[in-house]
This record gives structure tokens, C-alpha cells and sequence, in this order.
């Protein structure tokens, strides 16, 4: 066993500890228990060994402190714990103890403290993922020391920058020419986004600063960034346009800008954007019309533009985007027109969220042919006529809202044939003529309001009408019957 110099255990299913006789095996330079059940502590013996090379013991429930020693370890490259219970701080001296290390895995852990200024002499360093724990205070400055950098991963920490001095890093890391993905999302930054973000390199594929506080505009060169997949810049300040280079980015697969201030139109270069798959803008402050570009978009799966200013109608072009299957959400804007006739054709689509615009005309019947609906929101607009048979195809459909529209005509008895829905909202409508009898024996309803409308003739007794916390009638002058507590003639 002495001479043994590889111990590959990865994905094995392991469980208890690990036995700190592994330690003892000088001549290992790989060791791989990464991905199984191992918990309690990492033994001190690991760090007896000056050979070690690659050590992965990512993905099991490890916790406690890493040895000191493990940080002494001059021939280590690769050094995995990602996903454990650990905790404790890096030693400030982490850059001239570890010198070989080439790829840093300590994200999902709970580790706190700083990331140590000696982090930029280690000049090979490939990776560096320290996600999701609790580490606080300034980033490195000088990150644009390590030229072979391709992964730098701070997400979900404490991290802060407020000022130019602090911002630093990010200016720094334009020197980095081999860097593939840079996220700091989920942190405390604030202050102005330095412009110094557009000189990246033009080869990085994951930009994120999602979730911090801070403010600027959307450089006007973001296409520069030609192979960029993914795009995050939600959940800040920011301010301005949306710019129209943004339709350079050809290889995005993921565009996310909402819950900023951003103002101005949606650019109808989008549509150039061909490979996007998620295209969030939502709650910001975007005007004028959704451009009919976005119809080119053949691979969207999801679409959320609601809580803007949009107006003008709904482009038939997007109705026809059979891949949009998560959601489309258009909700809370300034849409007007009919609901184009081409939505039977969103086939895969789960959500349709049209509430709050201004809407009206029919209810188109094709809109049967969203076989896999399942919430659909349509309240708070002007649809007029009746409610169409057809939702009755709808057979997963699970919440169904159509108040305070125009909506005329009776309760479609076909609605109990949807064995799925479970809340149905048809409140502050103009409908008339008896409750379907047939909605009492549905066994998954478990909210109906139909108030205020001018419904008559009896209540029906059976399954939610019986259920008065689930249950609103008010507003229909003309109903009776029912059961007692409802109080009616």
C-alpha cells in the first residue's frame, strides 16, 4: 500500500468518516472521495503527505475546520471541498503556501472572513469558486495577476464594494484574458458599475452581477462581448437603455435585466439573438411597443416582460413561438387590442400571464389549443363575450382567473371536465344565468369567486359550495338556496 499512488473513490456511495490512515499513504498524489455520504471531520493526516497533488472531496457532509496543514501543501494543484458543512477562514498567507494551485473549489460551505490579497501570487491559478458561504469585506485588487485565470466565482457572500478604490477588482480582472465566467451576484456591492466592465474579455461566456445594489447604465459596447452565453445584470439600480448592441451577442442563451430602473424601448435587435432560451426585463420601466422581432426567437422558453409601460398590441409573431414552454408574462403593462388568434399555438406553453393591460375583444377559442396550460391570468383587462368551451381542453389547467373583465353569457358547465383546476376566479364580470351544478362534484376546486355578476336561480349544495372560506358568491342578487350559512332566500 505504500507505493499506491492514486485512490479513486468519487460517486461511490460512502458513508461515515474518513479514516485518517489515508493520510499515511506517502507516494498518493490523487485523492478523489468526492460525491458520497462522508462526514465528520478531514483528517489532520492529509496534510502529512508532501506529494499530494489533486485532493476532491466535494458533495459529501465534511464540517469542522480544514487542517492548517492542508494549506502547506506546496504540490497541491487541485483542491476540492465545494458543497460540505466546512467553516473557518483562509490564512492570509494562502497565495505563498499553496503556490501550485491551479483550481480552488470552496463554494457551498459556510466559511466567513476575507479573501486574502495573497490569493494574486498564485500565478496559475485557473479557478476560483468561493460561492455561497459567508465571506465579507474588499476583493483582491490586483486579480489581473493571474493571466490564466478562467472561473471567478464569488456568489452569494458578503462581499462589498462602494467606490472606485473598491471597485478595483473588476478593472484589474480586464487583464485576464482567458477568463470565462465572472460572478459576484448575491452580494453587497453598490455604487456605479465601472465602465471598465466593457473590457473584459471578449471571449467570457457568463457575466453575472444579479442581486447587489448597484447603479449606472448598461455599457453602450456589450456586444463586445461576442461569446457571451449568459447575461445577469437583474435585480440592481441600474438606469438608462436597454443599448442596441446587445443584439451582438449571438451566442447568449440567457438575458436577464429585470427589477432594475431601465427606461427607453426594447431594442429590436433582440431578434438577433436566436440561440436565447430565458429573456427576463421585467419590472422596469420600458415603453413603447414589444418588438415583433422577439418572433425569431425560436428557441425562447420563457418570457417576462411584465410590470413595464409596454403598449400597442400584442405581436402575433411571439403567439407563435411553440417553444416558449415555462412562461410567457406580459402582465401589468399598457397592452391594448385583441389577444391575437395565434396563441393556440403556444402548445408547450405552462404559464400565460396577461393580467393588468387593456386588453379586449373575445377570448379567442383557439386559446384550447395550449393543451399544457396550467396557470392562466387574464383578469384586469376589457375581453368582452363569452367565456369559450374550448379552455375545456385545457386538461391540466390548475388556476384560471378572468376577473374584472367584460366577460358576458354563462358559466361554461365544461369547466368541471378540467379535473385539475383548483382555483377559478371569474369575479366583476357581466355574467348571468345559473351556477353549473356539475363544479360542486369537481374534487380539486378548492377557491371559486364568481361575485359580482348577475348569476341567479339556486346554489348548488356539493363540494365547494359547501366550503365557505373558499367560496364568494357575493355581488348576484338573484341567488337563492344553497346551503344555510350562506343566508340566501
Amino acid at each position: 500500500m505504500q507505493s499506491l499512488r492514486l485512490v479513486h473513490l468519487y460517486n461511490n456511495s460512502l458513508t461515515g468518516t474518513i479514516p485518517s490512515s489515508l493520510g499515511n499513504l506517502s507516494q498518493v498524489t490523487i485523492l478523489s472521495l468526492g460525491a458520497n455520504h462522508l462526514e465528520g471531520s478531514i483528517p489532520e493526516t492529509f496534510g502529512n503527505n508532501p506529494r499530494l497533488e489533486f485532493l476532491q472531496l466535494a458533495m459529501n457532509n465534511l464540517s469542522g475546520l480544514l487542517p492548517l496543514s492542508l494549506y502547506n501543501q506546496s504540490s497541491l494543484y487541485r483542491f476540492y471541498v465545494t458543497d460540505n458543512n466546512l467553516h473557518g477562514r483562509l490564512p492570509a498567507d494562502l497565495g505563498r503556501s499553496l503556490p501550485s494551485i491551479q483550481q480552488f473549489g470552496f463554494g457551498d460551505n459556510q466559511f466567513t472572513g476575507v479573501v486574502p490579497p495573497s490569493l494574486t501570487n498564485i500565478s496559475r491559478l485557473q479557478l476560483f469558486d468561493v460561492g455561497n458561504n459567508g465571506f465579507s469585506g474588499v476583493v483582491p485588487s490586483e486579480l489581473g495577476r493571474l493571466q490564466y485565470l478562467r472561473w471567478f466565482c464569488l456568489d452569494v457572500n458578503k462581499f462589498e464594494a462602494n467606490n472606485e478604490r473598491e471597485w478595483q477588482f473588476l478593472t484589474s480582472l480586464t487583464n485576464c484574458s482567458r477568463l470565462r465566467l465572472m460572478s459576484i451576484e448575491q452580494n453587497r456591492f453598490s455604487g456605479q458599475l465601472p465602465t471598465s466592465i466593457s473590457n473584459l474579455s471578449t471571449n467570457i461566456q457568463e457575466l453575472s452581477i444579479l442581486a447587489n445594489n448597484i447603479s449606472g447604465t448598461i455599457p453602450s459596447d456589450i456586444g463586445n462581448f461576442i461569446g457571451l452565453e449568459v447575461l445577469h445584470l437583474g435585480h440592481n439600480l441600474l438606469t438608462g437603455i436597454i443599448p442596441d448592441s446587445i443584439g451582438k451577442l449571438t451566442q447568449l442563451k440567457e438575458l436577464h435585466l429585470g427589477y432594475n430602473n431601465l427606461s427607453g424601448s426594447t431594442p429590436s435587435s433582440i431578434g438577433n439573438l436566436t440561440g436565447l432560451s430565458k429573456f427576463d426585463a421585467s419590472f422596469n420601466s420600458l415603453e413603447g411597443p414589444i418588438p415583433s422581432s422577439i418572433g425569431k426567437l425560436t428557441k425562447l422558453s420563457q418570457l417576462d416582460l411584465s410590470r413595464n409601460h409596454l403598449n400597442g398590441t400584442i405581436p402575433s409573431e411571439i403567439m407563435q413561438l411553440s417553444s416558449i414552454s415555462i412562461y410567457l408574462a406580459l402582465s401589468y403593462n399598457l397592452l391594448k387590442g385583441p389577444l391575437p388568434p395565434e396563441v393556440g399555438k403556444l402548445v408547450n406553453l405552462g404559464q400565460l400571464l396577461l393580467s393588468g393591460n387593456q386588453l379586449c375583444g373575445k377570448i379567442p377559442a383557439t386559446i384550447g389549443g395550449c393543451i399544457v396550460l396550467e396557470t392562466l391570468l387574464m383578469d384586469g383587462n376589457s375581453f368582452q363575450g363569452n367565456i369559450p368551451p374550448s379552455l375545456k381542453n385545457i386538461k391540466g389547467l390548475t388556476v384560471l382567473n378572468l376577473t374584472n373583465n367584460k366577460l358576458n353569457g354563462s358559466i361554461p358547465g365544461d369547466l368541471s371536465n378540467i379535473t385539475s383546476l383548483e382555483e377559478l376566479y371569474l369575479a366583476h364580470n357581466d355574467l348571468s344565468g345559473p351556477i353549473p351544478e356539475l363544479l360542486g362534484y369537481s374534487t380539486s376546486l378548492f377557491h371559486l369567486d364568481i361575485s359580482f355578476n348577475n348569476l341567479q336561480g339556486e346554489v348548488p349544495k356539493e363540494g365547494i359550495f359547501r366550503n365557505l372560506t373558499g367560496l364568494s358568491i357575493v355581488g348576484n342578487n338573484e341567488l337563492c338556496g344553497g346551503i344555510a350559512q350562506l343566508q340566501l332566500p
